[in-house]
């Protein structure tokens, strides 16, 4: 079945969304319907991982952590969308990075926010943002 086949139908999940939670419609956990969607669930998940942390692959996940709450220099935005764009290479190549912003929050200073706008190589007429925050806390 075609990718825009099974966004169109109403029975298919493609996989499930991050973070898990329950959901009494679909079943035990809520699910994600559309591929765009669950690209967006996947980009959430590798940036989200520090490489090293996951057992049977330690070179998974993106280096944003490893330096996001250093000295901003003039070269950060360019180191930040550099790692971003290296972790989506190798593991997602079929993402088209449009946009990638990054910048404090005006609430707190101890949390970043990267901003990234993408869409999938199948279908490039529709884009999704996704918004991860980095806390400084923990990392």
């Amino acid at each position: 079945m075609a990718q825009i086949e099974q966004d169109l139908n109403p029975d298919v999940t493609i996989g499930l969304q991050l973070p898990l939670k329950h959901d009494n419609e679909l079943g035990f956990f809520k699910r994600t319907k559309t591929f765009l969607e669950q690209t967006k669930t996947n980009i959430r998940n590798l940036l989200l991982t520090r490489k090293g942390e996951r057992l049977s692959n330690p070179e998974f996940g993106c280096d944003v952590h490893n330096f996001i709450f250093e000295q901003i220099s003039g070269d950060f935005e360019s180191k930040v969308e550099e790692a971003i764009l290296e972790a989506m290479t190798i593991y997602l190549p079929h993402v088209i990075v449009e946009n990638i912003s990054t910048a404090p929050t005006s609430e707190s200073k101890d949390v970043y926010v990267v901003n990234l706008s993408f869409s999938v190589a199948t279908d490039q007429t529709m884009s999704e943002e996704l918004t991860l925050e980095f806390p400084a806390e923990g990392y």
